[in-house]
């Protein structure tokens, strides 16, 4: 995930306090916004929110995965709002599950509340999990609150999947083809653009209206990440990807997820899927590395996979009944190690803008 220093130096907005919180009326809200999303599960929860422990069966195998936002290092209330801030605390969770090929279905919830987020704050970032909860028919089924010097959000999710359908990393083979789904660097455009837009209208004296609204559409559709729950699934059930993962912190660092022990792997930077329009606007604003940002950058949560070459065929067909783009990259050779990014036939050094979680 990108770190918000790679960009303009953000200035911490604190939300002034207006009332201490509650936490036994906090636990009681959340409590009771945990059940507009248990309708989902009915047949794996037992027990809820409530207890010391929450209580869940399933007769599938189960995943499990965590993750965690923090304020001033994956988000600022600069270029978030605490709804949007509570949408991508779970949907980063989701993509985890989509990652594996397999079907998320409960989450519990960690929030860790400084003293200068207020009770609206918290209804607001509550109000973005749960929408996001009910989208993707994931269940609430307990947590923990603490106060902290920064506001932080962390969830554990759990899904499951059908015997020997889930699809691991490390698994494939020389000669196996690469794909990704959708298209890669729209999450850097729009943390770019939504951090930069000010600036941009003011000093970019040659934007037309059309690009001005071009920029703002930009920044809405691609400012939080879409889980690829479905076409995981599906890749996982028909046998179509023999090792997976989700590009969440740049295809330079993920494309090592896929590649096997004794293996290695050309990608073509140019069959590399990249957003028009993205395009478009590094031209208006006359960004020319754009593609090193697009394939290090990271936050585009699409898959990354990798299968044999007789499969093809089957992958355009789920292409077009799933309605995503999936486009084949590059292949995986057998010189180990070796990861090669190749622009014209020639080899392309990309400049790393990967996340550094530590």
């Amino acid at each position: 995930m990108p770190v918000l220093t790679k960009l303009n130096k953000i200035i911490k907005i604190r939300v002034i306090k207006k009332e201490k919180l509650n936490e036994t009326a906090l636990i009681k809200e959340i409590e009771r916004l945990s059940l507009e999303t248990q309708k989902f599960n009915k047949s794996l929860v037992i027990k809820s929110i409530g207890d010391d422990c929450a209580i869940i069966k399933d007769k599938n195998c189960m995943l499990v995965s965590a993750d965690s936002i923090t304020e001033n290092v994956h988000f600022n209330f600069n270029l978030y709002n605490f709804y949007e801030i509570g949408k991508k605390s779970l949907l980063i969770n989701l993509s985890d599950i989509a990652a594996m090929g397999g079907i998320p279905r409960l989450f519990i919830l960690s929030l860790f509340i400084p003293a200068y987020v207020n009770e609206s704050n918290i209804r607001q970032t509550l109000k973005g999990i749960i929408d996001t909860a009910k989208k993707y028919r994931v269940s609430l089924i307990g947590g923990n609150i603490s106060k902290s010097s920064e506001f932080s959000i962390s969830a554990t999710i759990i899904g499951d999947y059908k015997d020997k359908s889930v699809v691991k990393r490390f698994n494939s083979k020389a000669g196996n083809q690469v794909y990704v789904s959708g298209e890669l660097g729209n999450s850097w455009m729009a943390f770019y653009l939504n951090g930069n837009k000010n600036s941009i209208f003011k000093n970019y004296s040659n934007l037309k209206s059309t690009d001005k609204k071009l920029i703002e559409n930009f920044i809405d559709k691609y400012k939080l990440p879409e889980p690829r729950i479905n076409l995981g699934k599906k890749l996982s059930e028909k046998k179509l990807a023999n090792s997976l993962t989700d590009i969440s912190d740049g295809l330079v660092k993920d494309i090592f997820s896929v590649t096997c022990h004794g293996c290695g792997c050309e990608i073509q930077i140019e069959e590399i899927p990249v957003n028009e329009k993205l395009k478009y606007i590094c031209t208006i604003l006359n960004i020319k590395d754009y593609i090193d940002k697009v394939v290090s950058f990271g936050e585009d949560y699409e898959l990354l996979w990798t299968t044999e070459e007789y499969k093809e065929k089957e992958l355009l067909k789920l292409s077009k009944t799933a309605g995503i783009k999936i486009k084949k990259i590059g292949h995986i050779t057998d010189k180990p190690a070796c990861i090669n990014f190749l622009k014209d036939g020639a080899p392309y050094f990309p400049e790393d803008f990967t996340f550094k979680h530590l």
